[in-house]
């Protein structure tokens, strides 16, 4: 997909934001006195219908509504958002049984919401790092994007597993006035640095296991076909990278550990390039690595007698504890506390 420069007017055609995130800013902009005459002019009719919204609307927009309604309507739009306010990707956060588990759907799907910027999350130790890049850092209204994508994720996972997170930090990478930082740091209980290098959220590791008591485990495999077909359909080209680099990564697993590099030396591509065609689908290379161990993880332990030690060096980990401490992360249980469970329903 092309990038998108949202500091220019000749943003490409295919940038844009779905019509169901469009109203809630729309109707966060009415509430802060704009009338429908300007947001019709600066949005489109598009917003009252059904219809996607471009990039540049939605950012303009925005930026007048702040402008409006002064430096707190960032962090105020993202706490009226819902998890309906994602469209299909929201739907399938309610289908899902952990907080891990619904983001882990963010990541995959945000493309189908918005072409605003790319998540990732990473683990350091007992510790989840959620990063945000904002694609549109030279717009004027890019503080305020960046409040109200942290404050929508918060305001949503309370949502979804009904209490309140807390115990968690906030970066972002613009400046803000004081004042404004403390209602914020108020509204969100976090931790806030500002003029950081990267707009990220560092929470324990633990939050991810919290269950969404709503979650509907029969419906989920419905909706993920259902998005991956209009992920596919939107970008058949940037879908197929995901398959070619799950691909390299098996027939690498077994001879060492397997870098990002050498997987896109596989594709012909620079390590950049790759990073930037598996962000611009909303999947973290470390995402596709991870998924990768652990199918491969569950079918050696349980259709084989493969000692756990041979599992972990197949799999390309320095050690087994290192293997044990993933592959828990991962299915909630040791594997050999899996490989037993296995064995006891055959």
């Amino acid at each position: 997909m092309p990038s998108t420069d949202c500091s220019s007017p000749a943003v490409a055609p295919s940038a844009r934001v779905v019509a169901p995130y469009a109203h809630t800013l729309w109707d966060a902009a009415r509430a802060q006195g704009l009338d429908d005459t300007r947001l019709i002019a600066t949005l489109g009719r598009a917003a009252i219908g059904d219809e996607d919204v471009s990039v540049v609307a939605y950012l303009d927009l925005l930026q007048a509504a702040r402008t409006q309604a002064g430096p707190l309507f960032g962090w105020r739009l993202g706490q009226a958002v819902k998890p309906t306010s994602h469209g299909v990707n929201g739907i399938l956060l309610l289908a899902c049984a952990t907080l891990g588990d619904a983001l882990q759907q963010v990541l995959r799907f945000e493309s189908l919401v918005h072409d605003l910027g790319r998540s990732s999350f990473s683990r350091r130790g007992d510790r989840v790092v959620y990063a945000w890049r904002n694609d549109c850092a030279a717009h004027a209204a890019a503080g305020a994007l960046a409040e109200s994508v942290f404050s929508g994720i918060q305001t949503c996972a309370q949502w979804l597993v009904g209490r309140p997170l807390s115990d968690f930090e906030l970066e972002f990478t613009h400046a803000t006035d004081a004042a404004t930082a403390a209602r914020i740091a108020q509204w969100s209980g976090a931790r806030l640095r500002w003029g950081e290098s990267e707009n990220r959220a560092i929470f324990p590791a633990s939050v991810l296991t919290w269950p969404i008591p709503q979650a509907n485990k029969a419906l989920l495999p419905l909706l993920q076909q259902h998005a991956e077909a209009l992920l596919q359909a939107r970008y058949p080209q940037d879908v197929g990278i995901v398959a070619q680099v799950r691909q390299s990564i098996s027939g690498r697993l077994g001879s060492g550990p397997v870098k990002l590099a050498s997987v896109a030396s596989d594709l012909h591509l620079s390590t950049r390039t790759l990073q930037r065609r598996l962000a611009d689908v909303g999947v973290a290379y470390q995402t596709l690595l991870d998924s990768s161990r652990h199918e491969l993880a569950r079918h050696y332990l349980g259709n084989s007698a493969m000692p756990v030690a041979e599992v972990a060096y197949l799999l390309g980990f320095q050690d087994t504890p290192a293997f044990h401490h993933a592959f828990k992360g991962w299915q909630g249980q040791g594997p050999g506390q899996y490989r037993v469970s296995v064995c006891q329903k055959v």
